[in-house]
This record gives structure tokens, C-alpha cells and sequence, in this order.
């Protein structure tokens, strides 16, 4: 009986101590859109364009799109 109240202390203390961690925060991640069309290329260049601006937007800055 011994043994198994010493195995849940240890369970239970293991879990405490890995709730108790601190999160570290990361930084955002860097993307690239690659394309055969220019930039400003009507309905292809600018909407990979707005996907880019639309990606950061949704992600609050944690996905920076390149194009």
C-alpha cells in the first residue's frame, strides 16, 4: 500500500512541477511567397498580395508574409 500512495505523490508531483514551467514566448515566423507573376500583375500578383496581408492580419503578427 505504501508504494502506491509514494507512485501518486510522485505522479502527482511530477505533473505540479511541469504545470509550474514557465511558457517562453516565441517569435513570430517568416514566410515567402514565391511567384512566377510581378506584383502588380492584375488578379494574380495582387491577390497573392492581399493572401500576405490577410495571413498577418489573422495571425496578430505571428506569421509575417512575404511577397
Amino acid at each position: 500500500m505504501e508504494r502506491r500512495k509514494f507512485l501518486k505523490g510522485a505522479a502527482l508531483g511530477a505533473g505540479a512541477a511541469a504545470l509550474a514551467t514557465p511558457a517562453i514566448a516565441q517569435g513570430g515566423k517568416q514566410l515567402t511567397i514565391v511567384s512566377t507573376w510581378p506584383r502588380d500583375f492584375p488578379g494574380l500578383g495582387t491577390s497573392a498580395q492581399r493572401l500576405a496581408a490577410r495571413i498577418a492580419e489573422v495571425s496578430n503578427g505571428a506569421f509575417n508574409v512575404e511577397y
